[in-house]
């Protein structure tokens, strides 16, 4: 993950991987300064030790210090990346980042991943000790999919159902709206979903999370059913939609869809199936707007609204490496290499991402660029201080800009 701080200030997450599954092993996580145009590293912090691997998070707070989330640990840093607080949480998970309420607490929680099989336990973080504020809160049930907040509430997406939470200091303790809880896991062949997107009147998820990822997403969806596209209102559990976003078996994610506020454009895509496609929201409903085939994006979605440009990425590999028992031989092998910088320079003939710019309200191709990376991006690109955008996958960090 990267974020920007101030003008020129870019900080970003970096970890390593245990040998074979890196799911199995114990890793390490830190925080770098990076250089916003040569991407060199400025400065670091100590490697942390975090325990079992899963994606965690890291951001710039109101009151000027770095935070970071990763495996089982909590770090608060200075802007000069010097530690200030750290704290080992209580579940003995990997917590998938965190969201900062508007008084400055910060909000996290564990994750059974992949599987969401066991529940999730939040804990609510003072940010000058990282202490916990209120007692530890268990949900229902499991929830893989990241935290969002409009800065007041917390929204969650469990296994099968949609959770918001609330901080109420006056009682000590962390509440969860038994009034408000839309049950969308009701379908056959169903799987979780993940991140929610928090709009003035609705929330947005996708659905059918689980896949057997490995450098792309493409052909790993582990549900028979197509993905949706899930949209509830703030006030009213029973207004509960959903949509399908390609109409293909075997549709998967594992981020959010996009939502642009000044128009209503919701963008959602299947990246099991290579399709991302764009609906405008009139009242509750949704009307479709455009649809590309072909598309093969995973990662998230960046939204311009003052220019209309909508930014994805586009995997391209040959199909055959996509077999499934093919790929069952070589996958391996290719996590091994992955590690190796040799490998990553000259993989384009087996695999390479692009970085598309799409016009937001037609789904018209815009500019591409190809991005030398073997493994596709499922992690979160950023915005750039200008005309610039940074991409990252597992193995590849580039910085692209508009000429």
């Amino acid at each position: 993950m990267l974020i920007r701080r101030e003008p020129g200030e870019l900080y970003a997450l970096r970890h390593d991987l245990p040998p074979g599954d890196p799911l199995a092993g114990d890793c390490e996580g830190w925080v770098e300064r990076i250089d916003p145009e040569t991407l060199e590293p400025l400065k670091s912090t100590p490697r942390f030790p975090a325990g079992k691997y899963w994606p965690g998070g890291i951001a710039a707070h109101a009151n000027g210090d770095i935070y970071m989330v990763f495996g089982r640990w909590a770090h608060r840093l200075s802007k000069d990346l010097e530690v200030l607080a750290s704290r080992e949480l209580p579940v003995d998970r990997p917590y998938n980042s965190f969201v900062i309420l508007d008084t400055g607490e910060l909000v996290t929680k564990d994750c059974d991943a992949p599987r969401g099989d066991a529940i999730s336990t939040f804990s609510v973080l003072d940010p000058e000790t990282l202490e916990s504020v209120v007692p530890e809160l268990a949900l229902p049930e499991g929830s893989i999919a990241r935290l969002a907040s409009d800065g007041r509430r917390v929204t969650c997406v469990g296994t099968s159902r949609v959770f918001r939470l609330e901080l109420n200091r006056e009682a000590g303790r962390l509440e969860v709206d038994e009034s408000w809880q839309p049950h969308y896991g009701t379908l056959p062949d169903q799987t979780f979903g993940w991140d929610p997107v928090v709009s003035d009147e609705h929330v947005f998820w996708m659905d059918n999370g689980k896949n057997s990822v490995d450098w792309t997403m493409r052909g790993t969806g582990e549900a028979k059913s197509p993905v949706r596209l899930w949209w509830v209102r703030h006030d009213d559990p029973g207004s509960l939609r959903s949509t399908e976003i390609s109409g293909l078996p075997h549709g998967t994610e594992s981020n959010p869809p996009a939502w642009d506020p000044e128009r209503g454009v919701v963008v959602a895509y299947d990246a099991g199936n290579a399709v991302v496609r764009a609906w405008k929201l009139v009242g509750d409903e949704l009307e479709p707007l455009w649809r590309r085939d072909g598309i093969a994006h995973a990662g998230h979605l960046i939204i311009y609204p003052d220019t209309r440009e909508l930014v994805v990425q586009d995997w391209q590999d040959p199909a055959f490496m996509r077999r499934p028992r093919f790929r069952r031989i070589i996958r391996p092998g290719l996590r091994f290499m992955g590690r190796s910088s040799i490998v990553r320079r000259l993989s384009g003939p087996i695999g390479h991402d692009n970085l598309v710019v799409l016009d937001l309200d037609t789904g018209a191709e815009k500019g591409r660029v190809k991005v030398p990376s073997p493994s596709q991006a499922f992690l979160f690109p950023a915005p750039g201080f200008g005309r610039d955008i940074y991409y990252q996958s597992m193995t590849s960090l580039a910085r692209i800009t508009v000429a």
